[in-house]
C-alpha cells in the first residue's frame, strides 16, 4: 500500500514540477491557449553526468510525448520514459550528439561512469523489458548484459561499479521483470499467454497466493547477484538469491550486501514495507568470489549500510528478530572477526527519512573514528532518555531542531553541529575522522576532535546542495558512495552562485555564476570547471554549459518546447482566508491558496471553477514565468485553456483530521477556500466542479457527499470504500507480484493521510462513515468516475461506487480505460478522457 500511496502522491509532485505562468493575462485574440496538441509536443530533460576526467558530459533528453510509440512504462509513461542519451565532448567543443553506438528507439537512462570514465552504465526499457549494459566511450560500442536487473525507486537495488570494467548488480530470476518499471506490460504479456493457454486447454494457468502463519523469511528470495564485464559483456554469478544495498569497500576488496528474504506474515507491529522481509548482512570477497554471513542474529533496514574509511568495519541500522524497527540501533560489524557492537544512542531520537518525503528509516550514518555520526534530535527533558527511532509524517509539524551527533560505543553523544543553522540530514562526504555536511551558510567538515573547518567561502545567501539522482533512484533520497566533489548553489540577491566544492579540502571551490536567476544546475565537474544548467526563457527550456574562467556567455546545448511561445497560460492570484479547527473554533492562523484565472479574465463575468482536492497539501502558488517540465495530462493549464479557473486548495492534516476520521474535516476546509474565491469574484458560484485524482479521488467524493454547493464532481483512479479497500489486493500489483495489504496505510496514523490507528475489526463504523460508497444517498450532483484496469488502486473500488450511486438513484457516468495504469498514458486515451470530461461538465451546466 505504501507503494500505491507514493504513486498517489504523483499529482502533488506533478503540480510542483509544472512551474508557472505569465504574470499578466493576454487577450485570447492576441495569443492562443494551451491545449492537448501542445501537450503532445512537450519535451523534457532528465539527469546528467560528467565523466571523472571532465572530458565528457552525458545528459538525458526526453522526446516529444506524442512520438514515443511505447507508453507502457510502469503505471504511467509521462516524465518516466521517452529518454535518450546525448553526449558532449568538452575537449573538442563539438555539438551534442546522440550516443552513436546505442539504439535510439528504447528509453535509455544513464547510471554513472566507471572510475576512469571509459564506460557509462546504461539502463534501457522497451515494452516491459528492462536491461542493463555498458557503453564504451572510446569505441562507441554497447554491451548489454543478459540477466534482468532488479529495480527499486528507493535505491535498494542500485548496480555498482566494483572496478573500472566490472559492475555488480542484483538480477531477477529468468522470465521476471521489475514491477517498478514493467508491471503493466509484463503482467499483460503473462496474462495474455495464460488466457490463450486456457482457451486452448493444454496448460494449467493458475497461480496461488497463501496467507499462512508460516514464516518464510528463513528462505532467501529468488534472484542472482552477478558480476558483469563492460569490455566483454561476460556475466559471472557471484551468488544465488536476491540481494540489496550493494556497497563496495573503499579499498575495492569486498562487497557488502543484504540478502533479501521471502516475505513473512504481516502483523500489526509491522507497519512499514521493509518489515515484511528480512535483510541479512553478507560479505563478498571480490578476489576469490567467496561470501559469508555476518551478524546473523540481526536484520537490517536496506539502504543503511556504510563502510568505515579503512574498509574493516560496516555500520547498518538493525534489530533482533523478535523486535521491530522502532527498537533498532545502528550496529558496527568488524568484517574480520564478525564481532558486532550496538550503538545505544541514549537521549536521542533518530530522524526519519520520511520527514523529507520518503521511507520510514533513519538517515544515513557516518564513521568518525570509533564513533558514529547520527542525525537526530534530543529527547525532551524529563522524558525517558532511552534510544529512540520515531516514525514521522511527511513535513511533520512541531518537531524540534535536529543535529549531527557523534555517538560512542558506550552510548554517550556529542553535538557536532550545535553552532550551525539549517543543518542538512544528508552527509556529503566521509573520510578518516571527518564528516562533511551542509549547513544553511556553507559546507563544513567536522572532525573527531572539537572544531570544524569551512570548505566554502563566506557568501551572502542560502546554501543548497544538488544531489544528483538517476532513473533508478530519486535525487531526494539517493545515498551514493561518496564522491570527492559536490555541487552547491548559493541563493541570495541576483542570480545564484554555483560552487564546485572539493570535499577533500585539497583545492578551492570552482565558482560559476548562474546564467539567470531561475537557472537550475543539473550536474557539475570540478575537473572540467563546468556546470550544466537548465534555464527557462518563458515557456522554452534550455540546457546551458557554463565554464569557469570564460568571459563568453554559457554555451547552449539544447532548446526544447519552443512551440509553447505565444501561448497564454493565465494568471495566478493569492487568497488568504480564515478557517476553523476540528472543534469548530476559528483557527489561530489563516490559510492561503491560489487560483489560476483564464486568459481574458473578466471580473464582471467570473468563470466556472475546478476545485482539485488532495489531502494534506500546502498552497499551490507557482511563481512568475512559464515553463512545463513534462507533459502532465491532468495539468491545471489544460483546464484554463478550456476556459475554467482552477485551484488546488491547501488542506493541512491538522485541520482535516478529526476524531471522526482522517479526512472528516476536509469538507469544511474546502468550503472555506471556495467561499473565499467566490467572495473575491474569481469564480461563478453556480458552476463549481470538484475534482480529485488518486488520493484526491476518494477525497473529492467524500466532500461531494457532504457539500451540496458543487454542480458536478469528477473522481479518477482512486478508491471509495475504505472498509473493503482495507482487505483488498493492490490492483495490478496483486496479479503477478502478489501485493496485498492496503491495511498497512490504514492501521498506522504516522506517515499516512488515511490512517485510522485502528482496524475494521476494532471499529468498523469509522471505516463505513468515512467511505463515499456508504454516503451515496447524500450526493446531490452528477458524478463522473474514471478508472483503469492496471492501476495500483483496484478498479473494483469504482465498480462499488458506481453500484452504490446507481442503487441510490443518482446520476453517474463511469468510464473505464483498458491497458492503462495510474491514469491514461496513451495519447488517444488522454484525448478521449478530456472529451468525456467536457461533455459531462457541459451536460451538468458546469462548463464555460
Amino acid at each position: 500500500m505504501a507503494r500505491k500511496l507514493f504513486a498517489g502522491v504523483r499529482d502533488l509532485f506533478t503540480a510542483c514540477l509544472i512551474v508557472t505562468l505569465a504574470g499578466c493575462a493576454s487577450s485570447a485574440a492576441e495569443t492562443r491557449q494551451f491545449g492537448l496538441d501542445d501537450l503532445m509536443q512537450v519535451e523534457g530533460f532528465g539527469s546528467a553526468v560528467f565523466d571523472p576526467t571532465g572530458r565528457y558530459l552525458v545528459y538525458e533528453q526526453i522526446r516529444p510525448y506524442g512520438s514515443y510509440g511505447d507508453y507502457s512504462f510502469r503505471t504511467y509513461a509521462y516524465d518516466k520514459s521517452g529518454h535518450q542519451l546525448w553526449r558532449v565532448d568538452l575537449a573538442r567543443g563539438g555539438k551534442p550528439e546522440l550516443l552513436p553506438g546505442l539504439d535510439p528507439a528504447p528509453h535509455a537512462y544513464q547510471q554513472g561512469f566507471s572510475p576512469t570514465g571509459r564506460y557509462l552504465m546504461v539502463m534501457q526499457y522497451t515494452f516491459g523489458e528492462l536491461s542493463l549494459g555498458a557503453y564504451d566511450m572510446v569505441t562507441d560500442t554497447y554491451k548489454g548484459f543478459g540477466p534482468v536487473p532488479a529495480f527499486s525507486r528507493a535505491g535498494e537495488h542500485n548496480p555498482v561499479w566494483i572496478s573500472d570494467e566490472d559492475i555488480a548488480y542484483a538480477a531477477l530470476p529468468d522470465g521476471e521483470q521489475p514491477e517498478a518499471t514493467s508491471v503493466r506490460a509484463h503482467t499483460g504479456k503473462v496474462l495474455s499467454r495464460d488466457w490463450e493457454a486456457a482457451w486452448h486447454g493444454d496448460r494449467v494457468t493458475a497461480n496461488e497466493v497463501r496467507s499462512t502463519s508460516e514464516d518464510r523469511s528463513g528462505r532467501q528470495a529468488p534472484g542472482r547477484l552477478v558480476r558483469a564485464n563492460a569490455r566483454t559483456g561476460d556475466v559471472q554469478v557471484l551468488a544465488e538469491g536476491l540481494y540489496a544495498d550493494l556497497r563496495v569497500a573503499p579499498d575495492g576488496r569486498h562487497l557488502a550486501a543484504l540478502a533479501v528474504s521471502e516475505p513473512r506474515p504481516a502483523a500489526p507491529d509491522r507497519l512499514v514495507e521493509a518489515d515484511l522481509r528480512r535483510y541479512r548482512l553478507t560479505l563478498f570477497d571480490l578476489a576469490s568470489g567467496s561470501h559469508r554471513s555476518l551478524a546473523s542474529d540481526l536484520e537490517f533496514f536496506p539502504y543503511t549500510l556504510a563502510w568505515a574509511p579503512d574498509g574493516t568495519r560496516l555500520a547498518a541500522f538493525g534489530w533482533r528478530r523478535d523486535e521491530t524497527p522502532r527498537d533498532g540501533r545502528f550496529h558496527v560489524v568488524d568484517t574480520s572477526t564478525g564481532s558486532v557492537t550496538p550503538y545505544e544512542h541514549r537521549g536521542l531520537d533518530l530522524v526519519s527519512e520520511r520527514e523529507r518525503g520518503w521511507r520510514q528509516r533513519p538517515e544515513r550514518t557516518v564513521f568518525l573514528g570509533e564513533d558514529l555520526a547520527m542525525f537526530a534530535r534530543r529527547v525532551p527533558a524529563g522524558e525517558d532518555d532511552s534510544a529512540r527511532f520515531s516514525y514521522r509524517d511527511l513535513r511533520g509539524a512541531g518537531l524540534t531542531r535536529a543535529d549531527w551527533y557523534a555517538v560512542s560505543p558506550g552510548g554517550t553523544s556529542r553535538n557536532l553541529t550545535a553552532g550551525l543553522a539549517g543543518v542538512s540530514p544528508i552527509p556529503l562526504h566521509a573520510s578518516a575522522g571527518h564528516l562533511t555536511m551542509l549547513a544553511e551558510d556553507g559546507v563544513y567538515q567536522v572532525g573527531m576532535e572539537a572544531g570544524m573547518r569551512r570548505l566554502t567561502p563566506q557568501l551572502p545567501g542560502k546554501f543548497r546542495v544538488h544531489q544528483a539522482g538517476t532513473f533508478a533512484t530519486r535525487s531526494s533520497v539517493i545515498r551514493p558512495d561518496y564522491s570527492n566533489e559536490a555541487l552547491v548553489t548559493v541563493e541570495g540577491d541576483g542570480p545564484p552562485i554555483i560552487l564546485m566544492v572539493d570535499l577533500t579540502g585539497a583545492s578551492p571551490p570552482v565558482v560559476i555564476a548562474a546564467p539567470s536567476p531561475g537557472a537550475v544546475p543539473l550536474a557539475g565537474s570540478h575537473a572540467a570547471g563546468a556546470v550544466l544548467f537548465r534555464a527557462e526563457a518563458g515557456p522554452v527550456s534550455r540546457l546551458l554549459l557554463a565554464e569557469a574562467g570564460r568571459h563568453a556567455a554559457p554555451r547552449e546545448l539544447s532548446r526544447i518546447n519552443a512551440h509553447l511561445e505565444g501561448i497564454a497560460l493565465g494568471t495566478w492570484k493569492r487568497v488568504a482566508y480564515p478557517v476553523t479547527d476540528p472543534e469548530g473554533k476559528v483557527a489561530d492562523r489563516s490559510l492561503e491558496s491560489c487560483v489560476l484565472l483564464p486568459p481574458g479574465f473578466d471580473p464582471a463575468a467570473p468563470p466556472p471553477l475546478v476545485v482539485e482536492v488532495y489531502p494534506d497539501v500546502g498552497p499551490f502558488c507557482p511563481s512568475d514565468g512559464a515553463a512545463m517540465a513534462y507533459p502532465d495530462p491532468d495539468s491545471a493549464y489544460l483546464w484554463v485553456g478550456k476556459g475554467f479557473a482552477y485551484t488546488r486548495l491547501a488542506t493541512p492534516k491538522e485541520l482535516i483530521r478529526t476524531e471522526d476520521g482522517p479526512i472528516a474535516g476536509l469538507d469544511e476546509v474546502v468550503d472555506a477556500g471556495v467561499s473565499a474565491l467566490v467572495a473575491e469574484g474569481f469564480a461563478d458560484p453556480d458552476r463549481l466542479t470538484l475534482y480529485g485524482f488518486s488520493q484526491g479521488g476518494v477525497s473529492a467524493l467524500y466532500v461531494a457527499a457532504k457539500s451540496p454547493r458543487f454542480r458536478a464532481v469528477i473522481a479518477k483512479n482512486s478508491w471509495a470504500d475504505m472498509f473493503s479497500h482495507y482487505f483488498s489486493g493492490s490492483g495490478i500489483y496483486a496479479y503477478l507480484y502478489e501485493s496485498f495489504g492496503a491495511f498497512l496505510s490504514y492501521d498506522s496514523v504516522d506517515g499516512s493521510d488515511f490512517g485510522f490507528g485502528r482496524t475494521p475489526f476494532e471499529d468498523p463504523d469509522a471505516y463505513i462513515r468515512n467511505s463515499p460508497v456508504f454516503l451515496a444517498p447524500d450526493f446531490e450532483m452528477p458524478v463522473l468516475l474514471i478508472h483503469t484496469d492496471m492501476d495500483g488502486f483496484p478498479m473494483s473500488q469504482f465498480d462499488e461506487m458506481y453500484g452504490a450511486l446507481q442503487r441510490a438513484g443518482k446520476e453517474v457516468r463511469y468510464v473505464r480505460y483498458w491497458g492503462e495504469g495510474h491514469g491514461p498514458s496513451s495519447p488517444a486515451n488522454i484525448r478521449d478522457m478530456w472529451q468525456r470530461q467536457m461533455d459531462f461538465l457541459e451536460a451538468a451546466g458546469a462548463a464555460p
